[in-house]
């Protein structure tokens, strides 16, 4: 394709001595991250402050803001030529840097805007029939449970939400895996979990799962395979695995929580071999997709990245600041983030255990939870709990669900001595 021939067939012709600026950013930030207080120092967090409530929406670390500032400043100086400068590498290089964090191919990488558009994307564009059954739980997002049903109204197929635990604090590894596997029918050709429960912070062996699904597709003809599909935000950014670790066929999770990138940024990912179960539901602008059309580049077979990453003109400067993000969680050490918030996580449920007026609604045990925290406070709302923390600037959350708990999700932005003071405000809370 010549980049002349298409820049007169989309109307953004530029002078030939036009100098364009290029995508090319590296963050001037020096600061080693081998401290967890160089850590925090990254973050313009309100030190007079407690927030325990990244997991809700992240700040950014000082590289994803350099970026972000750089990529503004470039298009606010000259919007056109710096996008037509960038837009054929942009979304590639962005897949890079998400597909290096997962250890996948980066042409198995969709952009998306949030986990709830990478989960519509997934599961209404998902190719079913009627009679087809889909299998998931009551443990799941709005988002997971709207687009689900979305995707049945679309196709005629059913839906099924099976109850994998009664009390997360109790529950098992085998209990859960027998309970959903065993729900599993004939005629099931969608499993659509979650793999961090935000409403109990439980942690689904995800891995478990699909070995066990495995297992049964062994026995059924490709045309009956079920596909594994994880809402997987609420891992992603905390968990040390890659897409090979967990097994499941398609992956969906923002990157503006735990992985602390630009706001209004995600990823699809999908697995080779089930690709061809989606179909597209917005126009794709990555290169040889539109270049295609215009007839330019030869009729071919797209990858996921090339169909899946939805087009339409985003917040650049916010996308195209997605690398610094995976970059700072790879230059820290992805086994040191997982130790770090696993840390912090179980000092402060040892903690809650010991005070009679709370109920701890997450397992202790770290493998069956990530970064989430939940708990009851006897005679409160979780808004109440919640609100008369905010009194002592510590900054929680409730869970959005019908039944909601309080939610505390110490991060590598904080340290032992606010997961202390969090304990001690909760013991005087009724006070």
């Amino acid at each position: 394709m010549q980049r002349r021939s298409f820049l007169r067939r989309t109307g953004l012709a530029l002078g030939a001595g036009a100098v364009l600026p290029s995508l090319s950013f590296t963050s001037p930030s020096n600061v080693s991250l081998d401290s967890w207080a160089n850590v925090r120092s990254q973050f313009l967090l309100d030190p007079k402050r407690i927030h325990m409530a990244q997991m809700f929406l992240a700040s950014h670390p000082k590289p994803v803001r350099d970026a972000i500032d750089h990529h503004r400043k470039m298009f606010d100086e000259s919007p056109v030529e710096y996008w037509e400068h960038n837009w054929k590498t942009m979304e590639p290089e962005m897949c890079k840097a998400a597909a290096n964090y997962i250890q996948a191919d980066p042409t198995e990488v969709a952009l998306t805007d949030s986990t709830t558009m990478g989960l519509g994307l997934l599961y209404t564009g998902f190719q079913l029939k009627e009679g087809d059954d889909i299998l998931s739980t009551t443990h799941d997002h709005y988002a997971t449970d709207k687009s689900l049903e979305y995707a049945a109204a679309k196709n005629k197929a059913t839906i099924r939400r099976v109850t994998l635990y009664k009390e997360a604090s109790n529950a098992t590894a085998d209990e859960m895996v027998g309970t959903l596997t065993k729900a599993i029918q004939p005629n099931t050709k969608l499993v659509a979990v979650t793999w961090v429960h935000s409403v109990s912070g439980m942690k689904l062996p995800i891995r478990t799962i699909a070995d066990a699904i495995k297992s049964i597709n062994s026995n059924r003809s490709d045309q009956d395979r079920i596909y594994f599909c994880v809402d997987g935000v609420h891992g992603f950014g905390v968990e040390d695995v890659t897409m090979a670790d967990l097994g499941c066929d398609f992956f969906a999770a923002s990157t503006h929580k735990w992985i602390f990138g630009p706001r209004g940024t995600g990823i699809l990912w999908g697995r080779k071999d089930a690709w061809n179960k989606v179909v597209p539901t917005i126009p794709a602008f990555s290169y040889p997709a539109y270049g295609m059309w215009l007839g330019m580049i030869p009729q071919g077979k797209l990858n996921f990245c090339d169909l899946h990453s939805p087009g339409g003109f985003h917040s650049f400067e916010n996308r195209w600041a997605l690398k610094e993000a995976f970059d700072f969680h790879m230059q820290i050490g992805k086994k040191k983030v997982a130790d770090r918030t696993h840390q912090l996580g179980s000092m402060l449920k040892e903690g809650l255990r010991g005070v009679n007026h709370i109920k701890l609604h997450t397992p202790v045990s770290t493998e069956l939870s990530s970064g989430i925290n939940c708990f009851e406070v006897e005679g409160m709302t979780s808004e109440e709990a919640i609100k008369k923390l905010s009194t002592k600037k510590i900054i929680g959350s409730a869970a959005p669900y019908p039944i909601s708990y309080a939610r505390l999700t110490p991060s590598i932005i904080n340290n032992e001595e606010e997961v202390k003071m969090c304990i001690a405000a909760l013991e005087k809370i009724k006070e």
